[in-house]
Order: structure tokens, then C-alpha cells, then sequence
């Protein structure tokens, strides 16, 4: 065996006993006979699809991190390995080819690192919106409306689906972040036209056109699971955002403190108890999908 193998197996031999001690806690819970008490699988939380990618990403994070230092001690150990144990002569070309091999691994990890922080920094921004939004939902839970998150639908999620005597809502939610001047004051104010929306600093039409998209494939979902035509009404929820409508047209924007004032307001036909019961019992199907993770042999985290 090749003197260059040891820095290499003393860089993995910590990983292999990380593996073998997860696979005893595995084998420890299975031979106890250990399960969790719960019985069925949990509704699914706001942003739950959020929050598995930003705990993927987390793990991205270290071991892209833990790479790039252990790498550049792997190089090192295997140039001085070589040199000591392996009977190799020094060389100024073995000096530069195993620095570049070093630069190289941190530039490639750094890069990876880099992008990873962004798109999860991106996510928990998008996750903080859901849960403020998901957390004025569930008020209205005390007012007799029945409300889900992260509904799954078509390779896409609904943010949140309220039902009530008022109608069925499907609520989607946007996470834009603002800008301080130089006075440290922010405009937290975006004008919608029933179009589009103007922020301060940008033009934004497609979270509108998203809106009533999901709203229109949840209608022709609800409708065939319920077995008669409803009607899904679209809302757009901008947390932190002041909106300021200027035209009557479009569908509402509102900031999600509003939403209680918002469904309070309305008029026009109501549901029926029963018709509320039946369009309950497909949601609560489609978004009762959390497998509890505690003691269970088969989950991917322990």
C-alpha cells in the first residue's frame, strides 16, 4: 500500500465511525422494539417544504466547509508523507503542483460554499415569511375557518389554504426584502394598480399571475375531489408591506395582518357546513403527509 493512502484514511476514518455509530442507534432502536407513539403522520407546518431544503442546505454548509479545511490538510499530509515516508525528493514542481491542488479545492468549495449560504439565506427569508403569515392564519382558526400550509399540489406548493363560511382561499405569500436610505428610514410602501405591483426598486407581475394560477388548479382539484363546482379565491400576501391599491381591479394584496379585516368584510354566498366538512376531508388527506422522525429506524434523519 502506497504510503499516500494514510492522510487519506485518517481524513475518512472519522466518517466511517460517524456511520457506524448512526447505524448502531438504528440497531439499538430496532432490537428495543422502540416506535414513537404517534400513530399517524402530521399536518404539514408553513413553509415545510422551506425548511427541508433549508436543513439540506445546512448540511451542504458543513460539509463543504469541513472539505475545504480537511482537503488542504489531506494535500499537505500526502506532499509530506510522500516526502518522508515515500522516499520522494523535494522539487519546487511538486511544491507548485500540490499548492495548486490546494488552491484549487478551496476555489472549488468556496465557490460551492459561497452559492450555498446565498440560496439558504434566499430560503430562510422566504421560510421567516411563511411562518409570519402561517402564524395569522392560525388565529383564524378560533373564528371556525380550518387552514392549511405548504399545500402539495403539481410540482409546486400552495402557501396556504383557508376554508370557512366565507369560501376558500388560496393564499400565496411573497418575501421581498427592503431597502434602508441613507437616514436609515425604509419605504415599507408598495403601490398595486390590480396589475402589478411597483416596490420601491423594482416592477413585479408574475407573484400576481402565480396567485391566481394555484388558486385555478386548486379549484379544478377541489371541485372533482368534492364532486361539484367551487369557487377558489386568490389572495397575495406581502409581509412587512404597506400596499397601497390604486385601482378596484385584480385580486387582493394585502398584508397579512389585514386578512382577519379582509374576511370579516366580505359579502355574498356562504358555504354549507357539510360542503366545509367534505373540502376539509380532501385537504387534511393531501397535507397530512409528515412522517414523525423520532425512533424511527427507517428515517433519514436519526
Amino acid at each position: 500500500m502506497s504510503f499516500a493512502f494514510i492522510p487519506v484514511i485518517l481524513m475518512l476514518g472519522p466518517i466511517l465511525v460517524l456511520s457506524v455509530i448512526l447505524y448502531g442507534l438504528r440497531l439499538h432502536i430496532e432490537r428495543r422494539r422502540l416506535k414513537t407513539p404517534l400513530t399517524s403522520n402530521l399536518l404539514r407546518s408553513p413553509g415545510e417544504s422551506l425548511r427541508v431544503k433549508i436543513d439540506d442546505l445546512s448540511q451542504d454548509v458543513t460539509f463543504y466547509a469541513l472539505f475545504m479545511v480537511g482537503a488542504s490538510f489531506m494535500v499537505y499530509s500526502i506532499h509530506l508523507t510522500q516526502s518522508y515516508l515515500g522516499g520522494a525528493l523535494e522539487s519546487p514542481f511538486r511544491i507548485i503542483v500540490s499548492v495548486l491542488t490546494a488552491l484549487g479545492i478551496w476555489a472549488f468549495f468556496a465557490v460551492k460554499l459561497v452559492q450555498t449560504l446565498n440560496l439558504r439565506r434566499r430560503l430562510r427569508l422566504a421560510h421567516d415569511a411563511e411562518m409570519a403569515v402561517g402564524q395569522e392564519l392560525n388565529r383564524l382558526m378560533l373564528k371556525g375557518y380550518y387552514v392549511y400550509h405548504d399545500f402539495p399540489a403539481q410540482k409546486f406548493n400552495i402557501d396556504h389554504i383557508v376554508v370557512g363560511s366565507a369560501g376558500v382561499f388560496a393564499i400565496e405569500t411573497k418575501a421581498r426584502t427592503k431597502k434602508t436610505k441613507r437616514d436609515g428610514k425604509t419605504n415599507a410602501q408598495v403601490v398595486y394598480d390590480g396589475n402589478r405591483l411597483q416596490f420601491p426598486d423594482r416592477t413585479e407581475q408574475d407573484s400576481i399571475q402565480q396567485a391566481i394560477s394555484q388558486a385555478a388548479w386548486l379549484k379544478k382539484w377541489l371541485s372533482s375531489a368534492v364532486g361539484e363546482p367551487l369557487e377558489v379565491i386568490p389572495l397575495l400576501t406581502l409581509p412587512g408591506w404597506f400596499v397601497k391599491r390604486t385601482s378596484a381591479t385584480g385580486i387582493p394584496v394585502i398584508n397579512p395582518r389585514q386578512i382577519h379585516s379582509y374576511l370579516n368584510g366580505r359579502r355574498g354566498p356562504t358555504l354549507s357546513e357539510t360542503l366545509i366538512t367534505r373540502i376539509v376531508h380532501q385537504l387534511d388527506r393531501q397535507c397530512r403527509d409528515v412522517e414523525p422522525k423520532a425512533y424511527d429506524p427507517g428515517a433519514k434523519r436519526l
